[in-house]
């Protein structure tokens, strides 16, 4: 039986997804491509791998076994092609996956270049959905995130880097463009776009609130980009991390300062298992320079 690794980073991603839609994201293929490279591992086996209908997708017992030796397959091969691209290269290579950018978070970017020369680093803008699956899959070494709470997970090592105020995304010819700043309750009858759907829209704005205010999803977007987009076409408005301000800025779209909202947290993720040298380091500057750089390291 011939296996690719490229199949067994599809069924990895499924299977932490659980979600085929999500796990489709953050490899970067069509929903419909990847169900056909999990049927196609399917008929390999000769069984399936999931349990799967319209609102609902779980391991079956052979998705079960097949995941850890899935895992340490792929991981075995990343850790060959690192080295060998570290040989080749004369030095280690560091993927760093940004959700949105920010100042800080290219201010730790160029420190580290400057800090380790010999580094090689690879770039990548990962969609809301895709972080962790791309952090998972081996895509990226490391990612830098915003969330109201730390992701959590056994596989994963999480560092808080800093902290940041919330800010109301709306076009420039939107009324409340020129205010400075908003409350929750003035946007209650806004249209929103959503990054993750309405549950994470909902735990983003510290909902449920005693005033009842449900906010209303016009649009779903798998990346900030696509976020400023329909906020710039005055489609919809978005609330993000101030950190947005800075580092994605935009013509035709007004950042606003909204009070009465918890701060949002920036976050350096990795896995955890043990690092390479290089991931180590980086860690330990991105905390350094955060704490330089705004005088406190996260929550707590």
């Amino acid at each position: 039986m011939d296996l690719t690794v490229q199949q067994l980073r599809y069924f990895v991603a499924v299977a932490h997804e659980l979600h085929f839609a999500r796990a489709a994201q953050g490899l970067r293929i069509s929903a419909p491509s990847l169900s056909q490279q999990i049927a196609a591992l399917e008929r390999r086996f000769g069984a399936p791998l999931f349990r799967r209908d319209a609102r609902h997708v779980e391991l079956t017992e052979l998705g079960s076994e097949l995941l850890p030796m899935a895992r340490r397959s792929i991981g075995a091969l990343d850790d060959i092609v690192s080295w060998a691209e570290e040989r080749r290269a004369g030095g280690a290579v560091v993927r760093v996956g940004l959700v949105v950018g920010s100042h800080i978070g290219s201010v730790i970017l160029a420190e580290a270049a400057r800090t380790f020369p010999a580094t090689r680093w690879k770039i990548r803008r990962l969609g809301f959905d895709g972080s962790l699956t791309a952090l998972r899959t081996g895509v990226v070494d490391v990612v830098m995130a915003p969330a109201l709470s730390a992701p959590s997970g056994p596989d994963l090592h999480t560092v808080p880097l800093w902290s940041e105020g919330r800010v109301l995304v709306v076009g420039a010819g939107h009324p409340l463009a020129g205010r400075d700043s908003v409350t929750v309750d003035e946007v209650a009858d806004e249209h929103f776009v959503a990054t993750l759907g309405d549950e994470a829209l909902t735990d983003w704005l510290g909902l449920p609130r005693s005033d009842g205010f449900v906010p209303e999803v016009a649009y779903v977007a798998a990346t900030f980009e696509e976020v400023l987009d329909i906020c710039a076409a005055g489609l919809a408005v978005n609330i993000a991390g101030a950190g947005a301000v800075s580092g994605s800025p935009r013509h035709g779209v007004a950042f606003v300062p909204v009070r009465g909202l918890p701060d949002a947290t920036v976050y350096l993720l990795r896995s955890a298992g043990a690092p390479s040298a290089a991931v180590l380091a980086v860690e330990e500057l991105a905390v350094r320079v955060a704490r330089r750089e705004t005088g406190r390291t996260g929550p707590g």
